[in-house]
Formats: C-alpha cells, sequence, structure tokens
C-alpha cells in the first residue's frame, strides 16, 4: 500500500502569522517536521500540502514534494484537496507546526495504518489534571478496543461529584483513508458539534463513521505563540548535545 505523509502549513495562523516559515536553528519551521518524517518515511511519499506561494517556492528550491490545495476551512479539509492531486492508498496528517514531532509517534500511526487501513485513527495519551481543565487540550473518552466514543475541550470524563480522576487527552497526527475524506467535505452539511469545539475529528463521528485512537508518547511541542520558538530552540539544542 501507499502511505502518503501529508504536512499542511499555511502563512495565515491568527495566533503567530508566518510560523510554518520561522527560522529555528537555520532552518524553518516545515522543513524540522519534514525532517523528522523524513527518518522514518520515504521522503517521495512525504508532501507538504498549502495555499501559500512562499511554502510551494521554498519546497521547489529544496527538493520537498509540496501540493498547492488553495484555500481549505481547516487541516483535514486540505487533507482531502491533497488526496484529489496525490493517489495513494492512506493520507497521514503531521501538524505543520510541530517541528519536535516524535519519530516514534510517526512510525507507531504508519505501523498501525498498514495493519488497519480502513480505519480513521489518531494519538491519545495520559492526560494530567493541569490539561484536563485546559480548553486547548482535547480529551478523548474511548471504548477499550481504542474506538474513539468522543472528544471535546471540555474536561471529560467527570466522576459522580464534577471531579477529575483519570483522563486521555489528544495527540494531533492522524491516519485517514479516500473515501472518508471525501465523505468528510461532500457531507460538511450535517455537521454542527465540530464547528462549535472546533475540532475537526468530531465531524467523523456526526457522519457515523468509527474513529480510533492508539496510544503515543506524545512529547512534541507545538508552535503556536512567540515564546514558543525560544522553548524549542531550547529543547532541540539539548537534544543536539544528548544526541
Amino acid at each position: 500500500m501507499r502511505q502518503v505523509i501529508a504536512i499542511p502549513a499555511r502563512m495565515t495562523s491568527s495566533r503567530l502569522p508566518g510560523k510554518a516559515m520561522i527560522d529555528i536553528l537555520g532552518k524553518p519551521v516545515i522543513r524540522h517536521v519534514w525532517e523528522r518524517c523524513a527518518q522514518v518515511h520515504p521522503e517521495e511519499d512525504i508532501y507538504l500540502a498549502t495555499e501559500d506561494d512562499v511554502i510551494v517556492e521554498y519546497c521547489e528550491k529544496n527538493g520537498m514534494n509540496c501540493v498547492n490545495t488553495g484555500p481549505a476551512e481547516c487541516a483535514t479539509t486540505r487533507i482531502k484537496l491533497l488526496s484529489d492531486q496525490v493517489p495513494a492508498d492512506a493520507y497521514l496528517n503531521i501538524q505543520g507546526d510541530e517541528p519536535l514531532v516524535n519519530t516514534r509517534d510517526v512510525r507507531r500511526l504508519l505501523d498501525y495504518n498498514r495493519e488497519h487501513p480502513g480505519r480513521i485513527v489518531f494519538g491519545k495519551t495520559e492526560c494530567s489534571e493541569t490539561d484536563f481543565g485546559d480548553p486547548s487540550k482535547a480529551k478523548v473518552v474511548c471504548a477499550p478496543d481504542g474506538r474513539l466514543l468522543f472528544t471535546s475541550r471540555a474536561g471529560i470524563p467527570l466522576d459522580i461529584r464534577g471531579n477529575f480522576d483519570t483522563a486521555e487527552k489528544a495527540i494531533w497526527l492522524f491516519a485517514f483513508n479516500k473515501q472518508a475524506l471525501d465523505r468528510y467535505v461532500s457531507e460538511r452539511t450535517y455537521s454542527r458539534i465540530d464547528r462549535i469545539e472546533q475540532l475537526d475529528i468530531i465531524r467523523f463521528l456526526e457522519l457515523d463513521i468509527p474513529v480510533y485512537c492508539i496510544d503515543m508518547i506524545g512529547d512534541s511541542w507545538a508552535i503556536d505563540e512567540p515564546k514558543d520558538v525560544k522553548i524549542v530552540e531550547k529543547r532541540m539544542k539539548a537534544a543536539a548535545k544528548e544526541g
């Protein structure tokens, strides 16, 4: 089967415009993401997905596959638009603002997808009580077989007194198949809860498409705000000394 890693990236982030091309230790964010993916997957099957010419031009100059998808409402829609141009059996979404994405998590996703190519899947890990109350961290509730029951920015599940007991949070590394991506876009009008929560994955549940979660390490650090650049630089330098 052909597995394509798709890295969605754009320049118009509301919190940190241009973050895809922010320089970190001599390379833009998207290059760091691409290089980590290339450690565990063939370069010819890794694509940037964007609507911005500056990203397209950078990729062309640096030997990176890139598809100009045009505008997209969200990352999942952008992956769908890429899938219209790049035939594959599976599309793995590795976020373009994760320069520290753990290669073991990417490999875990690739392996699971080979075993279950028809499933939509993403990662999860243990959630601390601090993250439980943080609406920027999506929590997940799963059945014993890993099937996703629901995900929310709210703190779920709660005990009978409304308190934190134990929980898991989402790690946004996905695997999709073409059929599910097509339905995600063509049946968008049936979706309501995902627009409230602003969590793409909920739309699949609303369309009655099963979604699964797998355990991941989840120790990456996304570039969302200016302070994140310094944090990532510090962690990269520390890793270089250790390695």
